[in-house]
């Protein structure tokens, strides 16, 4: 069974930020500048890691430091596909393209402040 808060029901490409309105009700702006930083490609992880083996049983866990990934403020998707029934794949306009984004690890990074884990500043979660 589909977890619905994990499916969206809306996908929208707006001039800054990515739009998904999911299945329960819920919508997410995705600024592309957070979207880049946040690509889960194993390079990007490795950066967003220093260097650590993203790929080992004891590996670094979490989204590392996306300040890491340098992205220029006029980021944009060339072109955005489905992958299947549960994932993204953007094309980005600084030549990135092998990042897929699935759709439960968006929610799980929504960044609004309804999202933030609890006691996290809104500074330390939005990009």
């Amino acid at each position: 069974m589909r977890n619905d808060t994990k499916s969206p029901k809306l996908l929208k490409k707006h001039p800054k930020a990515f739009q998904v309105e999911w299945k329960d009700g819920h919508s997410s702006w995705y600024p592309y500048t957070y979207l880049r930083q946040m690509c889960p490609c194993a390079e990007c992880a490795i950066i967003r890691h220093k260097g650590s083996d993203v790929h080992s049983l004891f590996s670094p866990q979490g989204d590392g430091d996306i300040t890491l990934i340098e992205v220029s403020d006029d980021i944009q998707p060339l072109d955005i596909q489905l992958v299947g029934r549960y994932a993204l794949q953007f094309s980005w306009n600084d030549g990135h393209d092998t990042g897929i984004y699935p759709f439960e690890v968006l929610r799980e990074t929504c960044p609004c402040p309804e999202c933030a884990p609890p006691n996290v500043e809104q500074e330390e979660r939005a990009p």
